[in-house]
């Protein structure tokens, strides 16, 4: 197996995919086919699912000779500390055979007075299963700067650790509620929301852990906009979408229902 990823910008995303992960597990499994490269991993409380799908198209070079998938699992925190040591001019090559038990992670740049980097990490046995995620028409989709919801959730966590969504076909509302220090109630206005749906006569209202959506958030800066898959008593389906329809990273998150 020889992928590359050749564009700096690609490069960047792809480090930033794996710069919160430890956040949600200490170990993950990345599996590679002929098509694609998957992770799906549930966090240790069982709250919250990471899926991330990057099609063969996504990378610049993409060879994979071997029948069937390879499942390569990892420790969280050491591929953090390698693919935080590359620089932002540096592009990105993994590596990876049958006969070895390590993965080869390579960084390149033609600026002379950036030095190759070159690492070998272990792999292991991670006993973890896949979940049948199926699709499902929300109740409510919104789709927003990322950068706005991640402001928002920063803001609301001051007064509780619940956020409730309330949306009808006229606005939207999110609430903090705090029993001690106030609330705090934020309008988003369907005018000033990239694209906004609700199913007819639809009165939605959902809560779930602000904690959690802080830390779906670190990942604002994957790409402009975040979208939000918002369904009554089901988790919320939260989605950046990387350059390309079947490029994403998505996150599923377990409403608060006692709290509702």
């Amino acid at each position: 197996m020889d992928i590359q990823i050749t564009s700096v910008d690609r490069a960047e995303r792809f480090c930033n995919i794996f710069q919160h992960i430890k956040v949600f597990t200490d170990n993950v499994n990345i599996t590679f086919d002929s098509a694609q490269m998957y992770i799906q991993t549930m966090d240790s409380s069982h709250v919250s699912v990471v899926e991330i799908k990057l099609p063969k198209e996504w990378f610049d070079v993409y060879h994979y000779n071997t029948e069937g998938t390879t499942i390569l699992g990892v420790t969280a925190s050491t591929l953090f500390k390698v693919l935080n040591t590359r620089d932002k001019c540096q592009t990105i090559q993994l590596v990876h055979t049958d006969e070895n038990d390590k993965l080869g992670i390579h960084f390149f740049s033609d600026n002379p007075s950036v030095f190759d980097k070159h690492f070998e990490i272990p792999l292991m046995n991670i006993e973890d299963d896949l979940l049948a995620i199926p699709d499902m028409e929300s109740d409510v989709d919104m789709t927003l700067p990322s950068g706005n919801f991640a402001s928002i959730v920063n803001h609301l966590m001051n007064f509780s650790d619940t956020a409730e969504f309330c949306c009808t076909g006229e606005n939207v509302q999110v609430i903090s509620n705090g029993t001690e220090v106030g609330s705090m109630v934020v309008d988003v206005k369907h005018n000033d929301l990239v694209h906004y749906a609700i199913k007819e006569d639809t009165e939605l209202k959902a809560s779930f852990s602000l904690h959690r959506l802080y830390h779906i958030c670190m990942y604002n800066k994957l790409a402009k906009e975040v979208t939000l898959h918002i369904t009554q008593n089901y988790p919320m389906k939260v989605t950046y979408q990387l350059d390309m329809p079947n490029a994403f990273m998505c996150f599923f998150l377990a409403p608060k229902i006692d709290e509702m």
